[in-house]
């Protein structure tokens, strides 16, 4: 009996573990897509087209990605400067459509990478 209960106990432990370790994972690799997307950004001001614009896109994202940069997540900034990007991004502009294309669609993703971690690791 004390052996079913210790091995029961014992893979608890193990499922915990991996549970948190892939919620380590998944924070990590969230963080890593909006320093991609903050770069990005940044890369985008550079070109000149609608500096204001994106000046504001590169805080929010960059907001975003501190939130997950380390263990304890910042769940209120996150979810502000994610609602705050998603209205930045309706008036951006930019000298390529396909750039503004590719980078919606990268948001889209993150954002979407973001809804999975909230809901296994929240």
């Amino acid at each position: 009996m004390i052996r079913l209960v210790l091995a029961g106990l014992v893979g608890a432990a193990l499922l915990g573990c991996k549970s948190d370790a892939e919620c380590e994972r998944l924070r990590v690799d969230l963080a890593e897509a909006y320093g991609t997307l903050r770069e990005s950004a940044g890369k985008r001001k550079l070109a000149g087209v609608d500096v204001a614009g994106w000046t504001a896109v590169e805080d929010k994202v960059a907001l975003l990605e501190s939130s997950f940069m380390t263990r304890r997540v910042t769940w209120q900034s996150a979810e502000k400067a994610r609602a705050e990007l998603s209205g930045k991004l309706s008036g951006l502009q930019t000298d390529s459509p396909a750039n503004l294309t590719g980078y919606r669609l990268s948001v889209d993703a993150a954002l979407k990478q973001q809804d999975e971690f909230t809901r296994r690791c929240r």
